[in-house]
């Protein structure tokens, strides 16, 4: 069986692109042809998610496995080893593909056919592509507000000297001798 998606943008609304897959194929193979089609960066993080009837974000299948051996999280699923026919039917036809974390941006994914596969046909194939994608990361200063940078700093400090080094460290142990240069260290010796 092969599924037709229909992936618009939210961003881009003259943005269309038709991808035929059949449904022994993984998302990962998915993800792959979304990204060329489009000549996105297929390294940076991506998701599946399947959308439930209020919208809300359910099952993700994810390019990277995070689920670590203690970890219980059975709502996220790899991309490697996700089959489409697993995740989605015409009963659940819609998921959402976050390709850029950072800002939470995604592509509408929906299932608009169902059919069988065309003897030498190479699936995944891209079947219609229309108007230019959004840019894949987008990072504004305004996506910098709010965030706790920790020691950062934002503006560039003066050359630290050897004074201000030495006048990190704490000198309250006066224990011992003082010395004032390496030859007092050898009148001792």
């Amino acid at each position: 069986m092969i599924y037709t998606f229909k992936i618009t943008s939210p961003e881009v609304k003259d943005f269309v692109l038709e991808i035929e897959i059949d449904h022994e194929q993984t998302y990962l193979e998915f993800h792959d042809t979304i990204q060329k089609a489009i000549g996105y960066d297929n390294t940076q993080m991506a998701s599946f998610y399947q959308v439930g009837a209020g919208g809300e974000r359910g099952l993700e299948i994810a390019l990277f496995e995070m689920n670590t051996e203690d970890d219980d999280n059975m709502n996220v699923v790899p991309m490697d080893v996700a089959m489409m026919r697993e995740f989605v039917s015409s009963r659940r036809p819609e998921l959402i593909y976050v390709f850029d974390f950072f800002s939470d941006r995604f592509f509408n994914v929906q299932l608009i056919k169902e059919g069988k596969s065309k003897a030498k046909t190479k699936y995944p194939k891209q079947t219609l592509c229309e108007g230019n994608a959004p840019e894949q990361i987008k990072m504004d200063a305004e996506d910098f507000e709010g965030l706790d940078l920790g020691e950062f700093e934002t503006q560039s400090k003066k050359t630290k000297t050897a004074d201000d080094y030495l006048a990190d460290f704490d000198d309250e142990f006066k224990e011992g001798p003082e010395f004032e240069s390496l030859d007092d260290y050898d009148d001792i010796l």
